[in-house]
């Protein structure tokens, strides 16, 4: 995925408020919570209130400000290291490694099954549209890399970037919603792992953790089928675009599988050539 969308990651600075800051204030805020109450049990309502009754409130401005900074500096902390555990959430839930496969693999048989039980009758689903990769997630950017090699006989992932730079910013505009809500999902499936961490001091924090990351794949799910979508839809109506942007003539006025060859002979720019 991060060979096929390159630049889409962009808008995520613009989003610093809603997607880092504030969710890292809330972690900081859960987080000295679970600490200064992990000693009560969770559900005795009596002492959790004591124990707070206990929190002396800073009354000088030089108190208020160390506490300020320091909850500040946790937070800015917080919200950066879920941003990075987010990018490999992301990656991973293509299903494209081996120990995911390996782990997955019934659920696999169980959704190739389910897509063929699904096909019309008396018709067969292609091979290559069959799912093949570990998640959900996964397969459906690989069924718009498989549809459009079939359509068109080129390689999305050498294609995109071209197509990318001959898009308007509104014919852009679904792609990029769409990553954005899966970029989303990630960071939230990150923070969810906070959480479940914190779970170690005070177990409600571990709970809501696991709701949010259940959440965070439902939302994953719905934007990479939405991504796979808009990235084929893109291409559908660009790719005539970018054949006429390199000079490759199309006999029919359309592009067919035919023209492929000779679309990737110039994207290529020579890197194999035959024994």
């Amino acid at each position: 995925m991060d060979k096929l969308l390159p630049g889409l990651g962009t808008k995520l600075a613009e989003r610093w408020i809603n997607l880092l800051a504030l969710p890292g204030v809330l972690f900081a805020i859960v987080l000295a919570f679970s600490w200064w109450v992990h000693a009560v049990p969770a559900l005795d309502f009596a002492a959790l209130g004591k124990r707070l009754g206990e929190i002396v409130v800073p009354k000088q401005n030089v108190q208020l400000a160390v506490v300020a900074g320091v909850g500040a500096m946790v937070a800015t902390a917080c919200a950066g290291i879920a941003a990075e555990v987010s990018r490999p959430i992301a990656r991973l839930w293509t299903g494209r490694g081996r120990l995911s496969m390996l782990l997955l693999r019934p659920l696999l048989s169980r959704r190739i099954r389910r897509v063929r039980a699904a096909a019309p009758d008396g018709h067969d689903v292609p091979e290559r549209y069959l799912p093949a990769r570990a998640t959900r997630i996964g397969d459906h950017i690989r069924l718009a890399e498989q549809r459009v090699a079939a359509q068109y006989g080129v390689a999305l992932v050498r294609v995109w970037p071209r197509l990318w730079h001959l898009s308007t910013a509104d014919e852009r505009a679904m792609t990029q919603l769409a990553w954005d809500r899966y970029t989303a999902a990630a960071l939230r499936a990150a923070w969810s792992l906070g959480y479940l961490l914190v779970g170690l001091l005070w177990w409600p924090a571990a709970v809501a953790g696991l709701v949010v990351y259940v959440s965070a794949v439902a939302a994953a799910r719905r934007a990479a089928a939405d991504l796979g979508s808009a990235i084929e839809s893109l291409t559908d109506v660009k790719l005539l675009g970018l054949a006429a942007a390199v000079g490759i003539p199309l006999a029919h006025g359309r592009f067919t599988p035919k023209d492929g060859p000779a679309l990737e002979i110039v994207l290529d720019k020579g890197s194999f050539h035959q024994r």
